[in-house]
């Protein structure tokens, strides 16, 4: 018995080693995962250009989005979307409505305005909702801001209340990745605010 001791220690002591060893091998050669990244996105400079076509309404547009006629089921005349053809990950859609003077209408456009963008934002539980309420040049306008995996990001709408209302909205398809798309949104919101602060109905 005691000779087998040192022999069972030795044993021991070898097997503690190459398990030593082995870990640093593994450890070593392991494949350590990195944290998610994202393309850098290049986006040009802001440059714009009038709207062109027989619209009831005029605003300057991203001369880099494409004016292309809505082709849902549900649109109607002068419904537009503005495509950016260097960037595919988001759109413009302008819906538009004639009042004809009813009070009536006017509040049914805004209804649904309303719970277009609200019905949007319950169903993705978007974290945040701000709207402003402003006025320019006679018309009212409502700007809603979302953040959280939303579709719609930021929206607007703008009339008179008598004659014209007018809805323009940006829509990112790969809303799960918002926060990766922020330059995008930003640009894309900078290029709303330029189509409002020179819009205006035309007569």
């Amino acid at each position: 018995m005691k000779s087998t001791i040192p022999f069972l220690s030795i044993i021991i002591l070898f097997f503690t080693m190459n398990l030593i060893f082995s870990s640093c091998n593994n450890e070593e050669d392991s494949f350590i995962p990195k944290p998610y990244g994202y393309f850098r996105i290049e986006l040009p400079e802001q440059s714009y250009t009038k709207l062109e076509g027989d619209f009831p309404y005029s605003f300057e547009h991203s001369k880099y989005a494409k004016v292309v006629k809505n082709e849902s089921q549900y649109a109607e005349d002068y419904w537009i979307t503005l495509k950016y053809e260097p960037i595919s990950m988001a759109e413009i859609h302008i819906t538009y409505k004639e009042i004809k003077n009813e009070p009536k209408l006017f509040m049914e456009y805004v209804n649904d305005a309303h719970k277009i963008t609200f019905n949007e934002i319950n169903t993705a539980r978007s974290s945040a909702i701000d709207q402003v309420i402003d006025s320019k040049n006679g018309n009212g306008i409502v700007f809603t801001i979302s953040e959280g995996e939303v579709p719609t990001v930021f929206n607007y709408w703008v009339s008179d209340s008598l004659t014209h209302f007018l809805r323009a909205a940006m829509y990112v398809p790969t809303s799960s990745q918002n926060d990766s798309l922020a330059p995008i949104l930003k640009y894309t919101k900078d290029d709303m605010m330029h189509m409002l602060e020179t819009f205006e109905w035309k007569k």
